[in-house]
């Protein structure tokens, strides 16, 4: 059954699509005409082992679930179990299920704003201040609220503590989400940087932490000291998923309404570090200039090309303009070795395929992971893992094979309209 909750077809999937719409007086209506289904509600689990009720956006959806059979045993079980699903899990919703008996661990409390069961359990256990869940973040890790936070650090919790995967603290933690309780670590001792500073648009802060460390400006999400997915095997700084993957300060303060202090940034940095910001950001005028000025760029730098064919940066404007002015076409990324074609082939980023074929970039060559061309990983995409349904994948086929990828028709027919219609066009011979 958990396998048939990610279908999006069927009971399952009529199912699923009544708890993400929010209808619940539908789904109550629907439950009861589906009595064989409602009676296995309890054992439907979601993405990450989640339990039907902790996907319910509102309160009275996860009353209809729980009164057909969902229970809240699990859902308690499931926060235990780590407590990072109650990030994801609305935090009324959450309320309602503790209210109906589900477990509360210290992260689930923090994670929820439930100072009263917070406190509670830190009277009953004070050493569950630095208990550890997934990836080994701390409860303070969890704090959605001012009360919750200030609570934990008068309990004696450790504003510099890391989790384990991402080796990063709770402000880094907190900022994407919930900006107030950040700013509020920061005010109660938290040690700062300058993509903090720049997210909340502090430029005091940001100012202070340029002048003791200049060189932060050419700093970029996915760049040690804030190193990408796949550094010494681990999942590389949070920052990646609550700021943005592979991107500059000035990146973060623009695209958090901190226009004036991204220019101020901007006026402060080296002309290298002016020229990425430029390419990556579509200041072609500057980036032109400043490609005459710049002699050589950072070889890591250089991997900003193939990041933003990825499907976290595809833009197939900065690529251009990171071509134009003199970025290798096939300088594959560091992480995992993958070419800017692999990337925006698993993607079905045509117009990036399109670009990077006419560029130059070579059409078979092979990832060190699975020895597969940039065609074998979008037909994996495409037909297998399914993450990019508006890919161009017909597109990126006839694009690959009539650059001269290699292929076998063996794998014809696919099941897929476009991408069968570019192979069968191609196929050897009666």
């Amino acid at each position: 059954m958990g396998k048939a909750a990610h279908q999006t077809d069927g009971p399952a999937g009529r199912l699923l699509a009544l708890i993400e719409r929010d209808d619940a007086a539908e789904l109550d209506r629907w439950l009861g005409s589906h009595p064989r289904l409602a009676a296995r509600l309890e054992r439907v689990k979601l993405d990450f082992g989640r339990p039907l009720p902790a996907a319910a956006r509102s309160v009275e959806t996860a009353a209809v679930l729980l009164e057909h059979g969902a229970g809240v045993t699990a859902v308690g079980e499931w926060w235990a179990a780590g407590g990072h699903g109650v990030l994801s899990v609305d935090r009324e919703v959450g309320r309602f299920l503790v209210e109906r008996g589900a477990a509360v661990t210290a992260h689930a409390a923090a994670g929820l704003g439930l100072a009263d069961r917070l406190a509670a359990l830190l009277r009953t256990d004070p050493g569950a201040v630095d208990a550890r869940g997934i990836d080994g973040t701390r409860p303070l890790h969890f704090a959605r609220t001012l009360e919750v936070a200030d609570l934990l650090l008068d309990h004696g919790a450790e504003l510099e503590a890391t989790d384990e995967d991402h080796d990063s603290t709770a402000v880094q933690w907190l900022i994407g989400d919930q900006p107030a309780v950040a700013r509020h670590l920061v005010r109660r001792g938290a040690r700062p940087d300058l993509f903090l500073a720049a997210a909340l648009g502090d430029a005091a802060l940001a100012e202070r932490l340029v002048s003791e460390r200049p060189e932060s400006l050419g700093w970029w999400i996915g760049k040690s000291p804030f190193p990408g997915i796949g550094h010494r095997g681990r999942g590389g700084t949070i920052y990646q998923w609550t700021l943005a993957f592979n991107s500059f300060a000035h990146q973060i303060a623009a695209s958090n309404g901190h226009g004036e202090l991204a220019e101020r940034l901007w006026r402060r940095s080296e002309p290298a570090t002016r020229l990425l910001v430029a390419c990556v950001t579509g200041r072609r005028a500057e980036a032109r200039a400043l490609a005459h000025e710049v002699e050589r760029l950072d070889a890591f730098d250089l991997t900003l090309l193939a990041r933003h064919c990825w499907e976290t940066n595809a833009d197939v404007e900065a690529v251009r303009l990171m071509l134009d002015v003199g970025f290798p076409v096939d300088l594959p990324e560091t992480s995992h070795g993958h070419t800017p074609l692999h990337n925006a082939a698993w993607g079905g980023f045509a117009e990036l395929v399109e670009l990077l074929l006419e560029r130059g970039h070579p059409p078979d060559v092979r990832d060190p992971d699975h020895g597969a061309t940039p065609l074998g990983w979008a037909l994996y995409c495409c037909l297998e893992d399914g993450r990019h349904p508006e890919g161009e994948y017909g597109r990126v086929v006839e694009l690959l094979l009539d650059a001269g990828c290699p292929w076998d028709p063996a794998v014809y027919p696919t099941g897929h309209p476009g991408v069968d219609r570019a192979l069968a066009a191609r196929l050897p011979g009666p």
